[in-house]
């Protein structure tokens, strides 16, 4: 299963865990795993309009930054990292 790193500022989301374990071949069956064992997720990924991954996240898989959105092959043991965009000034 891949390693999911879960942000600070979203493990409220995740029950306050920093990484969490989910099946999946492609980020599309990642994705729909974490909202099964943890609602809400999708709607911090994924935009409510295209149901593509949001501009403001970048996914990095196994130190990767994604290029392929939710067709991005996931191997079994990936790690992977959720990056929200960082504001301020």
């Amino acid at each position: 299963m891949a390693v999911v790193h879960i942000p600070a500022h979203w493990r409220d989301r995740t029950g306050g865990h920093a990484t969490v374990e989910v099946p999946g071949g492609v980020l599309r069956d990642v994705v729909r795993a974490l909202e099964e064992a943890y609602p809400g997720v999708r709607a911090l990924l994924l935009d409510d309009v295209t149901g593509e991954v949001r501009g403001e996240i970048a996914i990095a898989i196994n130190s990767e930054v994604t290029e392929n959105g939710l067709l991005e092959p996931v191997p079994p043991d990936a790690e992977i990292y959720l990056v929200p965009a960082i504001s301020g000034g």
